[in-house]
């Protein structure tokens, strides 16, 4: 009788462990099922920065994308589309800056609006809060409030900045461009975002890179090359469009008549111009490298004085640069 109370004494601890160590696997199940599950909207921290990611991405596919139109134009400098992307590491300064306050500025007030017209007028398939911040608002309204923010802001650059109706449009569709995608990926949940921006991105940008690489390479676009020109191609009158000329003679002598000449970058439509008159010489740098070919100009208190070939076969140009690569004037024979 004792022995038979002993053993079920025993079979019911075992049970009462058994039952135990369930309830504990099941509460670590379930408490690890919570530390990974998304809990809430991201908060605004997260989406700037998640949008700040997402904005250095889309910029730097445009400044690939902007390589690869370069050395297809006649404002390429040389150097080729390779050269043009290992300054890329360059600019991560400036696009983290561009993209933080593009996050700051254009992102957070989309969702934000985005939270509003949910809230407003409902969400679609479901409900949901947004803690205030429009970090879970529905995809369904983040593409209008991108098209009314964007459009604010190309308005008030409009105004500040004096851009014609055209270029206003330009800007609202890049803008609107922009902030899609990056609203859409800010508004998600999700513990691997930020990672998957870097390697995604980063394989984005390779390929990209890679494309436009194999296109140059196999002639679906062709890299620019300056026209091979002779010193007689450049005897002529030459204009800078704006109503200077610049006459460079047979017998070397050179005449600018308000030829524009700024100091800086090229003035902006509306802003005056520095231009130069005064009669000098000019000598015509022949190269066997069409990209060294260049007309040196000696002119008294005019500031250009080196002019590179450019244009085409049968329309070529002469450019004037300014230290940073940006192209201060041009010069295209008077007809």
């Amino acid at each position: 009788m004792e022995t038979r109370t002993r053993a079920g004494a025993a079979r019911t601890g075992a049970a009462r462990v058994e039952t135990a160590e369930t309830e504990t696997e099941t509460e670590t199940e379930t408490a690890g099922v919570v530390a990974v599950a998304p809990v809430g909207p991201p908060s605004f921290g997260r989406v700037v920065a998640v949008a700040t990611g997402m904005l250095m991405l889309e910029l730097t596919l445009v400044l690939v994308g902007y390589a690869l139109y370069g050395t297809t134009q006649d404002s390429s400098r040389g150097g080729g589309y390779g050269a043009a992307l290992t300054l890329l590491p360059l600019s991560v300064p400036f696009l983290a800056l561009f993209g933080g306050t593009g996050a700051a500025v254009l992102v957070a007030p989309t969702l934000m609006l985005a939270g509003s017209l949910e809230r407003r007028f409902g969400r679609p398939g479901g409900a949901g809060g947004d803690g205030g911040h429009g970090g879970g608002a529905a995809p369904g309204w983040v593409v209008p409030a991108a098209v009314v923010v964007a459009a604010a802001c190309a308005l008030v650059a409009g105004v500040y900045q004096g851009f014609s109706p055209l270029a206003a449009l330009v800007a609202w569709s890049v803008a609107v461009a922009l902030i899609v995608p990056a609203a859409l990926v800010a508004r998600l949940s999700r513990r691997w975002l930020l990672r998957g921006i870097a390697l995604w991105g980063t394989l984005a940008i390779a390929v990209a890179a890679a494309l436009g690489g194999l296109a140059l390479g196999s002639g679906v676009l062709e890299e620019y090359r300056p026209p091979a020109a002779t010193r007689a191609d450049v005897v002529g009158t030459w204009t800078d469009g704006r109503g200077g000329t610049l006459e460079l003679a047979a017998d070397g002598t050179a005449t600018a008549d308000g030829v524009l000449d700024p100091q800086g970058f090229a003035p902006l439509p509306g802003e005056a111009v520095e231009t130069c008159t005064a009669r000098g010489t000019w000598t015509f740098g022949a190269a066997a490298d069409s990209w060294d070919q260049k007309v040196v100009t000696d002119l008294p208190d005019c500031r250009a004085d080196a002019w590179e070939i450019g244009g085409e076969d049968g329309r070529i140009a002469l450019h004037r640069w300014d230290v940073d690569g940006e192209e201060m004037a041009t010069l295209t024979r008077e007809r």
